[in-house]
């Protein structure tokens, strides 16, 4: 998929959560005429829509593209669009906006790119926008829609074809691969890894009642890793039940808190440190553990998706590096979702920017036995191509029981990698640090790391496989880092 396609799927996909909107939205592709009020300047638009199945959501104002991110009506989207469980308000005087899903909230700011989560600061790819509406005579405030829904934690999917988003809502509505921010990066009801440590009636950090009749299928949980915090969502309305701290017995230090918004009770526990955590229930009583990872789970992993948000990475034949990582290691984390023998750690499931390093300071506090970032290559000579994995011959091996070099790692992966794409073998490489080819992720990683360059985003014939075969590549990452165990 590439960049306007990513980008432009964000708010659009958010749109399809509800379909009750009474304001009649131009067709995907319709050109129309807008006037940015902070230059004057009036632009002809494409306009973007979106659909739920095969309806068309419904808004007074359509998205279009600024440059090559996706703009949407914050007023329409968050405001009006109840059942995504989202608020909006503008302060005039002030020229913020502030937009909450939950526990999350975003603000921004009217024409500056700086925004804040939860207030941790972060750079928006374009910045919102007064944008008159020229043939409604109207103004709307814009805002970038695939930036904000990932910082909220909303999921989506893109039809490149329709120009429009178009979400699937699964039993459990906030559960998707692909939903994610860095504030969430999974959501919904996930498989727990095997664990080493498991909660219970006498080995438990936090236990609470249950309000009599709830069962355990109500309960669901959510690792919020990048929060530092476990969610438990519980069908209906508990709050005052889940409140009372005679409810409640709490072990181990931490930070518990409730709320309740869209139909289920939220119970956070929150942490001082990324911690694993393990849960299980009986008719009476939910009981979580939790520890450092290692101390949690057999065999833990993390997962890089290189580049992100502003910085977009290798371009070519149209794509853009950034979400062709993305797309690969969603793919992956499919595979591993099915999988309870791993637990996996992701520095990023949706179109933002961490540092790099945010990103090996995250791998390191949780201290993993493996680490694998997913790249694409490009040079200027278009004729380039192949596959190259690439590791630092002095890195730390992983910590036993299930050691392994930099070296042996990086073969393994690269090994499965290039039986997929069948490309040039361009061999391992090293990346020695204070060399001038040292890499960041490698040279400062705790344990056994590599990074795989698929082949060359500048190369017609390799663009083309990757673009087609993001599946088949993320099982590959996925067989190699299994086969290294």
């Amino acid at each position: 998929m590439n960049r306007k396609s990513l980008l432009c799927f964000g708010l659009a996909a958010m749109m399809l959560v509800s379909n009750i909107h009474p304001a009649s939205a131009i067709s995907a592709g319709t050109k129309f005429k807008v006037q940015y009020t902070h230059n004057k300047k009036t632009y002809t638009k494409k306009a973007l829509n979106a659909r739920y199945n095969n309806t068309i959501i419904k808004t007074n104002m359509p998205g279009f593209l600024d440059g090559s991110t996706s703009m949407y009506s914050a007023y329409w989207i968050f405001g009006r669009c109840k059942s995504l469980g989202t608020s909006y308000k503008y302060t005039s005087k002030t020229k913020k906006i502030t937009i909450k899903k939950g526990s999350k909230t975003v603000v921004m700011t009217l024409d500056s790119k700086k925004a804040t989560l939860n207030g941790k600061s972060f750079t928006l790819p374009a910045a919102p926008r007064k944008v008159r509406y020229v043939a409604k005579k109207k103004n709307y405030i814009m805002v970038p829609g695939q930036t904000v829904a990932g910082k909220l934690g909303i999921s989506y999917t893109w039809n490149n074809r329709l120009l429009s988003g178009v979400m699937k809502v699964s039993s459990s509505s906030s559960s998707s691969s692909n939903s994610s921010s860095p504030s969430t990066p999974t959501t919904g009801q996930v498989v727990a890894p095997k664990t080493k440590i498991t909660a219970g009636s006498s080995n438990y950090s936090v236990r609470i009642k249950k309000p009599s009749g709830l069962s355990s299928a109500a309960v669901t949980s959510e690792d919020d890793y990048w929060n530092k915090r476990l969610i438990l969502n519980i069908n209906g309305n508990y709050k005052t039940h889940f409140s009372s701290s005679s409810n409640r017995n709490i072990k181990d230090s931490l930070s518990y808190s409730v709320s309740y918004t869209g139909g289920k009770t939220k119970i956070y526990l929150t942490t001082s440190s990324i911690k694993g955590f393990s849960i299980t229930q009986d008719s009476s009583y939910i009981y979580v553990k939790y520890a450092a990872p290692k101390t949690m789970f057999s065999r833990v992993i993390v997962v890089d998706a290189g580049h992100g948000g502003s910085d977009s990475g290798a371009v070519g034949n149209g794509l853009y590096e950034k979400n062709m990582t993305l797309s690969i290691v969603l793919k992956m984390k499919y595979y591993f979702d099915r999988n309870s023998n791993y637990k996996v750690y992701y520095t990023r499931l949706s179109d933002w920017y961490p540092g790099i390093k945010e990103r090996y300071t995250f791998s390191n506090n949780i201290h993993p036995d493996r680490f694998v970032s997913v790249h694409i290559n490009s040079f200027k000579k278009k004729s380039a191509n192949g596959t190259e994995t690439l590791y630092n011959p002095k890195g730390k091996n992983s910590s036993s029981p299930y050691s392994i070099s930099c070296k042996n790692f990086a073969s393994s992966v690269h090994k499965k990698v290039l039986a997929a794409t069948k490309f040039t073998d361009r061999k391992l490489t090293q990346r020695i640090p204070g060399s001038g080819a040292g890499v960041g992720v490698l040279s400062y990683s705790n344990t056994a790391a590599t990074l795989g360059e698929v082949g060359f985003i500048t190369n017609s014939s390799d663009a083309a496989f990757m673009k087609n075969n993001y599946t088949k590549i993320g099982k590959a990452f996925y067989d190699g880092i299994l086969a290294s165990f």
